[in-house]
């Protein structure tokens, strides 16, 4: 038994490195590759990354994150490519320099390299000529989405090698074809039919015995240069081709300018504008006065390498499938007489083998067949029934002399052959640099003894149609990797903008607006979304159609939809199970036992969807609502791609949901708390005041504001207005604290408003409470009504606050701030306070207020100032609650972040009887005040 030897190392195969030294040769730039590189650290987040073939050396060819230069060599050993190579796998090392494959890397072992992904560049043909490899200075992870954008980006950089490959063959075609031109002294000629212009080449000219290249005004030169028999012939063969077929070949006698005669052959062809009216006549000419057998012989020759070359020609412009076969009938029409063509090539991405016929042959199928063609191809089954499948699959050449040759061989063929009227057969392999792409079929109607020359002819034809199939292959590869990335981008971006639109605001149902709006038209052409309450009831959140017109008609199907679907709506299975629900098609049968009602049913119609998806909303296992994404009629099928990003975004926006709704319950509790430490004035006989209190737009912690009154033992009114430092759950248990301070020493002693504040910060230093507040206690002293000049005076004092403001019953507003404020509360307990004296004249106003009436974070206090008194000039003659509800709906912005609290105190007139009792309300701007909540009767 003999022992088996080492496996040869795949780095070292000849041949695979013979195929990447002729790749190396053909480079001209970095451009594609430093590009595909820079898309793949993008994509992935790393700093680097390198594009090398493997040869001998590793030959750079692009690359990101730092200077190529093409040619630049590097030992094998050096470069992670050669270790995927080597494997034939991936390559993946999340730590460099703990992975044995890569640790003895120079760059590993001098840290500039610490993780490493990197993918063999694997021809069609097998051979794995290099890698793409993705550097990373420090350990990382590889998710698999790297790995799929390195396998993507890595497809992209063998279709960019292939298109080289192929680049390099058409043009040995070319240079082969141009040295056969010349050998074969063929000259070539144009004529402009606009303009009557004649142009000849060198070659062209040569035949006729003048110097070329020449140029001719008019035909009419040429006239005395054409053996005077052949004119008709030449006529009639032109005029032939203008009107028929386009295409004409004769003979003729040239009349040298020595006065020799030569047999020439001129074959030319018509170009024509997209409307088919003929713009130019371009052709070859040939000598074949030497041995007129000899002549034919090299005439026909001829005829095939300019037939080959006009194809070629055509081939290279070529963008369909289709195209290549009616390019190749031309071809083969005009050389060999061939009736009929057709190509049978393998789809790269299904590996089904796909027939694209003639439009000739397509018309004789499907009216003999009573059939209609698919425009992507035929599907024909992996067999060997017919020569076109079995050249295919087995890449052999076969030529079928007439139909009992083709049947004997193929039985199959005797349909075929009654189908179209087929006699001769020839089935050629498309290939190119070894891979086996399909086969071109020639046909002919009756039989055809192929020789030599008609092989020749056959393979030449054959080899360009194989680049063009390999060109749009790789075409189709590209495109699709380009769109790959750009349907990525796109998820990523829309996903981002959801984000973005989700945490923008807590107000949920503008959220979800602006979520509808984002899904349509990015993933549908309409869409709803509805939401479960706590008790478990649906209601209609948003919605958005991609036609504004049609948004009120949308909206009222939603409110149909939800109080009238049963249980077996989407929308109802998707938050009882979690899951998403896919509606292919909207079925009469589904659609009424989802929709009972009539109506909603036809409100649908009216919609007409084509298909659905309807995901949940879903946050911590909770199924929070559905969004509804439909399509109408003339939008594509939904992909994978689509329903998953569908998928995420209902995931996202349940999260929100969720949030908002954790928000609005912590905002009701804070604001509820608040309320409760903030009680309701008293209702003095002499004056009417007015409270209110608006807690901060933004966040759902606890204020520091407030506000309170009451009355001293000998009659006089207390009023306060006071802020705490801090916007949170501390700040509120401080001035529920400081509140209740004031408010005992206040009723207790009977000071005066700065003997209160000063007691207050005696108090708050002595029980340690270690908060600092700003505020204003001001006191009502009214002298005997019944005195004939009695007046009421507000003594206050001002512990760092805004001050408080005086209107006047002629409609003057004054600013109380005559002197700087004393020093803010529970600074030192030691500060000596002063009162302030102001007189209130009978129906006068006193307004107290906290900071956030007034401050902002666009404009500061002084600014702040300066507005209120406008607006209180304009308000000022309103009654006491429109006053303040007016104010508030001018001054507080709706996503203010401060609470604000007012207080605002009128003096009666002598002759006004007392108004009604008001209470503490809260009033966001714009909205009518709630009923005054009466106190309890004071003292």
């Amino acid at each position: 038994m003999s022992e088996v030897g080492p496996s040869p190392d795949p780095l070292t195969d000849p041949r695979r490195v013979d195929v990447a030294r002729r790749l190396a040769a053909e480079l001209t730039g970095t451009a594609p590759f430093d590009r595909l590189a820079g898309i793949a650290t993008r994509l992935v987040g790393v700093p680097s990354a390198q594009v090398v073939l493997l040869t001998d050396v590793a030959v750079a060819l692009g690359g990101a994150g730092r200077p190529i230069a093409v040619g630049e060599a590097t030992p094998l050993s050096e470069v992670p490519g050669s270790v995927a190579v080597r494997a034939g796998a991936v390559l993946v090392v999340p730590d460099a320099a703990t992975d044995p494959r890569v640790a003895g890397l120079p760059a590993v072992a001098a840290g500039t390299l610490g993780a490493c992904l990197s993918v063999p560049l694997q021809l069609a043909s097998g051979d794995r000529v290099g890698a793409l490899s993705l550097l990373s200075p420090t350990p990382r992870e590889w998710t698999d989405r790297d790995l799929l954008v390195a396998r993507e980006v890595a497809a992209t950089v063998v279709t960019e090698l292939e298109l080289v490959a192929a680049s390099a063959t058409v043009r040995s075609s070319l240079t082969r074809l141009e040295l056969a031109l010349a050998a074969g002294a063929v000259g070539t000629w144009e004529t402009d039919l606009t303009t009557g212009r004649i142009s000849w080449d060198e070659g062209n000219a040569a035949i006729f015995g003048v110097a070329g290249p020449v140029e001719f005004a008019t035909d009419e030169a040429l006239v005395g240069r054409i053996h005077p028999d052949d004119h008709a012939a030449v006529e009639e063969a032109m005029r032939a081709a203008l009107a028929g077929s386009g295409e004409f070949v004769v003979e003729i006698r040239v009349l040298r300018a020595d006065g020799a005669e030569r047999w020439a052959v001129t074959r030319g062809r018509v170009l024509r504008d997209a409307a088919g009216a003929p713009l130019r006549l371009v052709g070859t000419t040939v000598d074949v006065t030497d041995a007129r057998e000899e002549t034919q012989r090299r005439l026909a020759a001829v005829q095939r390498a300019a037939a080959i070359a006009e194809v070629a020609v055509e081939l290279a412009n070529v963008t369909g499938m289709p195209d290549l076969a009616e390019i190749a009938l031309r071809g083969c029409r005009a050389v060999l007489g061939a009736s009929g063509t057709a190509l049978a090539v393998f789809d790269p991405a299904t590996g089904e083998l796909l027939l694209h016929l003639t439009r000739g042959l397509v018309d004789a199928v499907e009216s003999g067949a009573d059939v209609q063609l698919p425009a992507r191809g035929v599907d024909l089954p992996l067999d060997d029934a017919l020569p076109t499948q079995y050249v295919a699959r087995h890449g052999e050449p076969v030529l079928l002399a007439d139909r009992a040759a083709a049947v004997a061989r193929f039985p199959g063929m005797a349909d075929v052959s009654d189908l179209v009227g087929v006699g001769a057969v020839a089935a050629l392999p498309l290939r190119v640099e070894g891979r086996l792409l399909g086969s071109f079929v020639a046909v002919w109607p009756d039989g055809r003894a192929f020789s030599a020359d008609d092989v020749a002819m056959l393979e030449a034809l054959t080899a360009q149609i194989g680049l063009s199939v390999s060109r749009l292959q790789a075409d189709d590869q590209r495109d699709a990797a380009v769109r790959a990335l750009t349907v990525a981008n796109a998820r990523l971006q829309l996903l981002a903008e959801v984000g973005r639109v989700l945490a923008g605001t807590l107000d949920i149902d503008q959220q979800l607006d602006r979520l509808a709006e984002l899904v349509v038209p990015a993933l549908g052409d309409w869409c709803w979304v509805v939401v479960t309450d706590e008790q478990g009831r649906m209601r209609r959140v948003a919605s958005a159609h991609s036609d504004r017109s049609r948004r009120e008609e949308l909206e009222a199907y939603v409110r149909a939809m939800v109080t009238g679907m049963s249980d077996d709506a989407a929308a109802r299975v998707v938050t009882r199970t979690g899951r998403p629900v896919v509606l292919s098609e909207l079925d009469a049968a589904y659609v009424e036992r989802a929709l009972p009602d009539a109506g909603a049913r036809a409100m649908l119609a009216a919609l007409a969807p084509r298909a659905g998806v309807v995901v949940p909303l879903v946050a911590r296992g909770e199924t929070l609502g559905a969004l509804g994404i439909y399509t109408d009629a003339g939008r594509d099928v939904r992909t994978e791609a689509q329903l998953d990003t569908a998928v995420e975004v209902g995931r996202r926006a349940g999260a929100a949901l969720q949030q908002a709704r954790l928000f609005g319950q912590q905002r009701q509790l804070a604001e509820t708390l608040q309320r409760s430490m903030l009680t309701a004035p008293p209702a003095p006989d002499h004056c009417e005041i007015v409270v209110r209190y608006v807690p901060a737009a933004a966040g759902a912690e606890i204020g520091g504001d407030w506000y309170d009154a009451f009355v001293q033992s000998d009659g006089a009114t207390v009023l306060v207005i006071g802020d705490v430092v801090g916007h949170d759950s501390r700040a509120a248990a401080a001035m529920g604290q400081l509140r209740g301070l004031l408010r005992g020493i206040g009723h207790h002693t009977g000071g005066s408003p700065a003997e209160l504040l000063s007691g207050l910060d005696r108090a708050s230093a002595g029980l340690d409470l270690d908060t600092m507040a700003t505020a204003v206690v001001a006191r009502l002293e009214q002298d005997d009504p019944e005195l004939q000049h009695s007046e009421t005076r507000v003594r206050w004092a001002s512990a760092g606050h805004p001050p408080p403001v005086l209107i006047g019953v002629d409609g003057t507003v004054t600013l109380l701030d005559d002197q700087a404020p004393d020093l803010l509360l529970g600074v030192d307990p030691r500060t000596s306070r002063s009162d302030r004296v102001a007189v209130v004249d009978r129906g006068g106003t006193l307004l107290l207020y906290t900071d956030g009436l007034v401050e902002r974070r666009d404009r500061d206090l002084d600014a702040g100032l300066a507005e209120l008194r406008r607006v209180l000039i304009d308000l000022a003659d309103l009654p006491l609650e429109q006053l303040c509800d007016q104010l508030l709906a001018r001054m507080y912005l709706p996503d203010t972040e401060d609470d604000v609290a007012l207080l605002a105190v009128r003096v009666h007139p002598q002759d006004l009887p007392r108004p009604p009792e008001a209470g503490p309300q809260r009033v966001p701007p714009g909205i009518e005040p709630a009923p005054a909540v009466r106190p309890p009767a004071a003292g």
